[in-house]
């Protein structure tokens, strides 16, 4: 029977797919153009699209997901474990936001602190439940694999050509805005892509597995040209523990895998002690990485932590909200010109505890050790797509350690972040039905 052209579940994954798609467009600078202007209010900001604009998008289409999930919720259960602790978030951003209008930002308009926790709960339904429900996990897998990596090669492929609009500050930005963007998109192109060099399928010119490997070297070289060390981090981890848990009967694969671990073995008897000190002077500052000049590593994050712990100590017990980081003195109201990175303590836990105080804090600390079990869990699994979404946690729980907490709808990793979350934290299977028993007629059920 053909399906129709305008089916509701075609209408869903559009609608998803354009969700994952939106993460990486709304971050891509025209600047190269040099005929798209900085920015022209509510449609161009840095030479690309607007945040209104994205926010638009986003709420237009995930209002058709929540009617569409609300109608067939029962159709797609979450965990106990999962449901709780997205409740309780939910709950604790609410009863914070209430406390900081009326004791913490009272100059602070209350529209706009409103508006920020219902963009926070919006992104945590979206897609840290509705996404990963209705949109089936081998489909997010590819999806998130080609836009992400169509758009890194495509800016390493055009670097010759656009070179002086691809580099900011010496590190590698390709056609994205900003530093942390091409970090975001480049590393999980790199771990979603990873899984191609494993499929089942004889290693052949026919199924293009040489264009795979040059399509892995071309992200790595992306990867490395951010000069960030963290990104690095992750794709080693990816790619040790990729090839340790990607199984396959094929002996093609089995002898990939042994001569990769043998060179690694090999390499790292011979080059392991130049490469720790190499890895310790970049650390401490004595040595720069890529084209990033020298920085001390440990010194820098440590003074944001201490910064971020002094802005955490102001309120302890309510935090300072969700949009702190807009907030510019005593004036009413945000812009998205007043948004102000250096108030970032670049710590998930401290960060926590900024925007919600000791409530978030401590639920942060829980949401990490979920993560770890949410990990081991999934890379148990047989499935290559779940021990891909485990995997990817699995390299960014280092990250985390230096990454902020986040619960807007413009971030590229934040949203990233809570899709994985959302496939690892619910059960495992886009639609969990029961088997229907039919009797034979004489009480046996069938």
């Amino acid at each position: 029977m053909i399906e129709p052209k305008f089916s509701v579940p075609k209408i869903i994954d559009f609608c998803c797919i354009t969700l994952i798609v939106l993460i990486f467009v709304s971050k891509l600078s025209f600047k190269w153009m040099q005929i798209v202007p900085y920015s022209i209010p509510p449609f161009i900001f840095q030479y690309g699209l607007h945040p209104f604009i994205n926010f638009g998008l986003q709420v237009v289409i995930a209002l058709i997901l929540i009617y569409y999930w609300l109608k067939n919720r029962s159709n797609f259960p979450l965990s106990k474990f999962y449901k709780v602790f997205i409740w309780t978030l939910i709950a604790i951003l609410t009863i914070q936001t209430l406390f900081q209008i009326t004791l913490v930002n009272v100059t602070q308009s209350v529209l706009v602190q409103l508006g920020g926790l219902g963009m926070a709960i919006m992104l945590i339904l979206i897609y840290g439940v509705i996404v990963p429900a209705v949109f089936p996990l081998r489909k997010f897998c590819d999806w998130m694999n080609k836009a992400s990596t169509f758009l890194v090669i495509t800016s390493v492929l055009f670097l010759p050509i656009l070179f002086p609009f691809m580099f900011r500050g010496g590190r590698f930005v390709g056609f994205f805005k900003h530093i942390p963007h091409m970090v975001t998109a480049s590393t999980a192109s790199f771990i979603f892509f990873f899984p191609k060099i494993f499929q089942d399928k004889p290693w052949t010119l026919k199924n293009n597995t040489l264009l795979k490997i040059l399509g892995l070297f071309i992200i790595t070289l992306a990867v490395l040209a951010t000069s960030t060390k963290a990104a690095f981090g992750t794709i080693v981890i990816t790619g040790f523990v990729g090839i340790l848990i990607y199984g396959s009967k094929k002996r093609s694969v089995r002898l990939f895998k042994f001569t990769f671990l043998s060179c690694l073995l090999i390499s790292i008897l011979l080059v392991g002690a130049p490469t720790s000190q190499f890895m310790y002077e970049v650390t401490t500052g004595k040595t720069g990485f890529g084209l990033r000049p020298a920085q001390d590593g440990v010194s820098t994050r440590m003074d944001e932590v201490f910064r971020g712990w002094t802005m955490f100590e102001q309120s302890p017990y309510f935090g300072h909200g969700l949009l702190y980081k807009f907030f510019s003195g005593a004036k009413e109201g945000i812009e998205v010109e007043s948004y102000n990175s250096f108030k970032d303590p670049h710590n998930l836990f401290v960060s926590a505890g900024v925007i919600g105080g000791y409530p978030l804090l401590i639920l942060s600390i829980i949401a990490y050790l979920l993560m770890i079990v949410g990990v081991l869990k999934g890379l148990k699994e047989d499935d290559i797509d779940r021990q891909t979404m485990a995997l990817f946690l699995l390299s960014h729980l280092p990250v985390f350690i230096i990454y902020h907490a986040n619960f807007s709808l413009g971030g590229m990793g934040d949203r990233i972040y809570w899709m994985v979350f959302g496939y690892l934290g619910q059960e495992w299977g886009s639609i969990i039905k029961k088997p229907i028993k039919i009797s034979d007629g004489v009480g046996n059920p069938q």
